[in-house]
């Protein structure tokens, strides 16, 4: 199973996307069922996406067919616990540079001594974990189920 895409809102969703799609090697347009949205698409994986919504805006459910409508929520908080951690072909300087040029907080950061991640903030909101090839091997070493469940079972035998 793979996740195919993700939903955020941002205050700039053309300029998120089109950076992100940048990063990602790929692609970005508007994300016609919103307006003001827009989508970007992965070039390694063209069924990967991340649509980036306005800033507020929400999913609420609705029973109809349909199954949901969009909001805006004039209270909704900047900060979201969300974030993503994507894998990009481009190396560390090119995330680095484009980070720069957006204005973003940028930098290489280490998650608990296991792996390294470049994080970009977009608009000091949204945390996108960048996996770039050479950080991929040990990525992939620490993150995958067969390390966690081992991790769990020992944290469960010491309590």
């Amino acid at each position: 199973m793979k996740i195919s895409h993700v939903s955020v809102a941002v205050r700039e969703p053309e300029r998120a996307a089109r950076a992100l799609a940048e990063i990602w090697g790929g692609k970005a347009h508007p994300f016609f069922p919103l307006p003001a949205a827009w989508i970007a698409f992965s070039s390694g994986e063209p069924s990967s996406q991340i649509e980036f919504y306005p800033d507020k805006a929400e999913l609420e459910p609705i029973d109809t067919r349909e199954d949901y409508t969009f909001r805006t929520n004039p209270q909704a908080s900047r900060l979201t616990s969300t974030h993503i951690a994507l894998k990009a072909p481009c190396d560390q300087a090119t995330v680095e540079r484009i980070a720069a040029r957006e204005g973003w907080r940028r930098r290489l950061g280490n998650r608990g001594g296991t792996f390294d991640v470049m994080d970009i903030w977009i608009e000091d909101r949204l945390m996108i974990e960048v996996v770039t090839p050479d950080l991929e091997p040990v990525f992939d070493c620490a993150m995958n189920e067969a390390r966690w469940g081992e991790l769990a079972a020992k944290m469960q035998a010491a309590d």
